[in-house]
């Protein structure tokens, strides 16, 4: 027993706290050291499998870095191909092309007059003095008393009655006594023939004459070739003068709207009208009475109805007395209504009476 006690005496002491914990602390530390080792030693066989760049340039640097890859990129790319080259020969091919069939060409036929182009539609209005300003559209380029068209068909109106010759003198009485290039009247002629010459041979045309009645050159429009113009200045010269438009079955005086009646029928695209603008009918037993504006306007837009596209009506005052403010005012909107422009003529020799100034 006392043995026994002896020897767990010895282990007491053998294993005492102190002592235990003096070997734990030996464990922890060869253990650590251990293992500090083998990290080292593994850590320093391994390659970096990443290293960070260089600090990120400015944008001008960045730019300037992709032109300089681009170019060497650009150096040591492969050359394009060459393009093929063309082989031209005058050798006889090994096979021919069967003939082509021939085709008979259509036969076309020149338009009928009344089959041209209309010319641009327009929107101006009359404006007193045009100032040469011109119309666009298809046709010939016409010109009459400074109101300038382009117009594949023409009508000139020229009024004829007593008032247009006795107030410049060239009648008096009933009589002439002026005659031909003596006449104020001249210069209406003169105008006209130059606008005839002026024509081109596809442009289509015709001369009306009024007072009593209203009297066409021509029962219908008629080419412009050199022929039909040496008559038709012939008429201007000869035909339009004083009493050369007496009444016809109707009721005379200055009858615009027999004029204008005419003027449409003939179907042309532009009209040329040039009065003094005294317009009357006759009453018999009760002298002349006035033609309202009205009616005159109303004969203007039924005969536009008959055309298949508005023509173009222009209109001249010729002052050969005093300048009327009605007249005027019924020539510019006779015009105006009708897509036209308006214009002013002093006659030659124009004697105004006191009686005729309002």
């Amino acid at each position: 027993m006392e043995a026994v006690a002896a020897e767990r005496r010895t282990i007491s002491r053998r294993y005492s706290p102190r002592v235990l914990g003096l070997v734990l602390a030996l464990h922890l530390l060869f253990g650590g050291l251990a293992a500090v080792w083998v990290v080292a030693r593994y850590s320093a066989g391994r390659q970096l499998t990443f290293r960070a760049g260089p600090p990120s340039p400015n944008d001008a640097e960045r730019a300037l870095e992709h032109r300089v890859q681009v170019r060497k990129r650009s150096a040591i790319a492969r050359p394009p191909a060459a393009a093929p080259q063309r082989v031209l020969t005058t050798a006889a091919t090994k096979f021919t092309l069967p003939p082509l069939p021939e085709i008979e060409s259509p036969k076309i036929l020149p338009a009928a007059p009344q089959m041209l182009a209309a010319p641009a539609a327009f929107n101006l209005a009359a404006n007193g003095r045009t100032n040469g300003r011109a119309f666009a559209g298809s046709g010939a380029a016409i010109n009459f008393f400074g109101i300038r068209d382009v117009s594949q068909s023409v009508v000139i109106m020229i009024d004829v009655s007593d008032s247009m010759f006795t107030r410049t003198g060239d009648a008096v009485g009933g009589k002439l006594i002026r005659h031909g290039s003596e006449q104020s009247f001249q210069l209406v002629r003169d105008e006209a023939v130059r606008l005839v010459n002026s024509l081109t041979s596809a442009t289509r045309f015709d001369i009306i004459r009024w007072a009593g009645s209203a009297r066409a050159w021509r029962p219908a429009l008629v080419l412009a070739t050199d022929e039909n113009k040496t008559a038709a200045i012939a008429q201007i010269e000869n035909e339009i003068d004083y009493k050369s438009a007496k009444p016809k079955g109707r009721p005379g005086g200055t009858r615009h709207d027999y004029a204008l009646e005419l003027a449409f029928s003939l179907r042309p695209q532009t009209i040329y009208m040039l009065t003094d603008g005294n317009a009357t009918e006759a009453i018999p037993h009760h002298g002349l009475k006035e033609i309202p504006a009205n009616e005159l306007y109303k004969i203007a837009e039924t005969g536009q109805k008959t055309l298949p596209q508005r023509a173009r009506l222009h209109t001249i005052y010729y002052l050969d007395a005093a300048d009327k403010k009605e007249e005027r005012e019924m020539l510019r909107q006779l015009a105006a209504r009708n897509g036209g422009q308006f214009q002013t003529v002093e006659a030659k020799d124009r004697k105004i009476r006191k009686k005729d100034v309002r």
